[in-house]
């Protein structure tokens, strides 16, 4: 648990107060704007409270922990009071809160499996690099994990021991995690799951009556932890009930988003992926590792498998696993299937892929054991192979955090290298660059003419030839990070004309050539973990980019999901105009037929 608050607090100030991650910095304006009305407490159940946030995408408990958290250190040290003081204080929360997964994910391992499968699994949790990554962002992701897996160790307690008590505990986690997200609602499965096999236990019945007599006593025990459940959800959110109107808005536009209803420039990266196994894959290569997620997906489908065996009866019913099983199931099948996939999703069951592979490589071990002593050190040495990749991949990512973010050190090339005056193009739906600020050699936003380009917006001529002329008169087209590209460049048949833009600017020729860039990846044992940015969207490789890429020892492990990196260490690209296309020769190039203009 030390190693694990150690990794998680590096660098938390990674962004120098900037708060580049969209989601942080948008529950952190809202909390700031909080005011609890002391000198109106009747005003509190009103809609105009001031203490309603009035933004119900994510949960009220987190923006609240923020608020109360924040205010009660600035007592102390009052630039916690402000944003950038608010982020770190938040930060700070979010690397508890994922300590106490590592904590609760050990407490799981040793219940069901003994104190070295629990040990195993915490270190393994400890150092996994997606958790390292969201623990520097003040989202809801690691204290949504903490909830979930505090809610399943206590529904492994009410299996254990059925009781009126139990459930209650069962309902307030469960309460609290709904009320930090909404995803938390199908931890009704194992909770229903968890009393039905308690009651079963305890049938004073066999076969069907018993049963029968179970499942109606567990749908009594089920209503009673989710009228706590609601309960707790209502006090640690109450607006969701006195502004229902604009909570239910809220949650139904996020619900579609998620779901592909809605179409949002944001989400378009995920048009083609495959439901399952895009979210697996992006897990097992880059939130876990190749390693340790082999052996997380292995020991989870092996523990699966053990599962259906006991159904049918070869084997008596391992109750507990079967607990968690549901959830990881029911979570994969509700999650796993929706169109936006961002890799912090699948957040809530990393820690029990840990789990499994520490049951899966001690169960090999054990087994190998028949076979003789070294066989069993074999495997022992492979869980202590898994282990000492899995933890030089999470301290390699502290790479990121240990150098100035992309984005400020473009800003500083920027200030120093292009003259003031010049104009400049920029991409809507991104971070612009120069970044706006005053401190020393950061400040000169305000000397350049920034245009904003409207790329997501649909294509026609109009919009072909408008950026023709706004190409034509610029100095400079500056690229934050692939956020625009990534999405709209493999979408041809929707963006041909901001597609073949693309495939021209970075094959430099619209009489542009990439005068800089910046970039920092996660280091392993003196190798760059290099995510490609440029392959999967088809997109040429400018000849600064490829001679400076050539010269990194580099491991390319393909396609990184964009928030896995475009938030930390995004890659910006300068482009510098270097003369000799009109507006009307741009044009023809962005509306030539593919293969002329190709």
């Amino acid at each position: 648990m030390a190693a694990a608050l150690a990794v998680r607090l590096a660098g938390l100030y990674w962004d120098s107060g900037y708060l580049f991650h969209p989601d942080e910095r948008k529950i952190l304006t809202v909390a700031a704007e909080l005011r609890f009305p002391w000198r109106s407490p009747g005003l509190f159940l009103s809609v105009d409270s001031p203490w309603n946030p009035r933004f119900f995408s994510y949960g009220s408990l987190p923006i609240y922990l923020v608020r109360i958290a924040s205010g009660a250190v600035g007592v102390l040290w009052p630039p916690a009071r402000g944003l950038a003081g608010s982020a770190a204080v938040g930060r700070a929360l979010s690397a508890l809160a994922d300590v106490g997964s590592v904590a609760l994910v050990y407490l799981l391992g040793r219940r069901l499996h003994g104190r070295g499968v629990g040990l195993l699994a915490a270190a393994f949790l400890a150092f996994a690099p997606l958790h390292i990554q969201v623990s520097h962002y003040y989202a809801v992701d690691t204290l949504l994990t903490c909830l979930v897996l505090l809610t399943l160790y206590l529904a492994l307690d009410l299996l254990d021991h059925p009781s009126a008590a139990r459930g209650h505990l069962v309902g307030l986690a469960w309460g609290a995690a709904v009320a930090t997200k909404l995803t938390a609602l199908p931890l009704a499965a194992p909770v229903g799951v968890a009393w039905y096999l308690g009651l079963r236990r305890l049938s004073p019945q066999d076969g069907r009556v018993g049963a029968r007599w179970a499942l109606r006593e567990a749908a009594g025990g089920l209503a009673l932890t989710t009228t706590m459940a609601a309960a707790a959800f209502v006090l640690l959110e109450p607006y969701a009930l006195i502004n229902v109107a604009r909570f239910l808005r809220d949650v139904v536009f996020e619900a579609r988003m998620a779901g592909g209803a809605v179409d949002v420039p944001y989400t378009r990266q995920y048009i083609g992926t495959l439901p399952f196994l895009y979210p697996l894959a992006q897990m097992v290569v880059w939130s876990l590792g190749l390693p340790l997620g082999i052996a997380g997906c292995a020991g989870a489908v092996a523990a699966l498998g053990g599962s259906v065996a006991d159904l049918t009866g070869r084997r008596p019913l391992r109750r507990g696993e079967a607990v968690v099983l549901v959830w990881l199931v029911t979570y994969l099948a509700t999650t796993a299937t929706l169109h936006a996939k961002f890799a912090r999703y699948m957040l809530p069951v990393v820690p029990l892929v840990c789990l499994a592979a520490a049951w899966g490589l001690v169960a090999l071990r054990r087994w190998l054991g028949r076979f003789g002593r070294r066989a069993a050190v074999a495997a022992g040495w492979l869980a202590g192979g898994v282990f000492a990749a899995t933890a030089f991949l999470g301290v390699g990512y502290l790479h990121v955090y240990s150098q100035p973010h992309t984005w400020l050190r473009a800003t500083r090339w920027i200030c120093a290298n292009v003259p003031a005056g010049s104009r400049i193009l920029v991409e809507h739906w991104d971070d612009p660059l120069p970044i706006v600020s005053t401190r020393e050699g950061l400040s000169c936003h305000s000397s350049y003419e920034v245009t904003s380009l409207p790329l997501y917006d649909e294509d026609t001529p109009r919009k072909a030839a408008a950026l023709a002329e706004q190409l034509a008169g610029a100095d400079y087209v500056i690229v934050s990070s692939s956020r625009l590209y990534g999405a709209i460049a493999p979408l041809t048949a929707r963006y041909p004309y901001t597609a073949r833009y693309y495939r021209l600017l970075f094959g430099e020729q619209l009489g542009y050539r990439l005068a800089h860039y910046e970039a920092t990846y996660a280091r392993f044992l003196g190798i760059d973990l290099v995510h490609d940015t440029l392959g999967p969207a088809g997109l040429p490789v400018p000849r600064l980019l490829r001679a400076g890429e050539s010269l990194r020892r580099a491991l390319w492990l393909g396609r990184a999901d964009e928030s896995l990196f475009v938030y930390d260490h995004p890659m910006p690209l300068v482009f510098r105009q270097t003369g000799g296309l009109s507006a009307a020769e741009i044009e023809a190039l962005l509306t030539a037929p593919s293969s002329a203009a190709d």
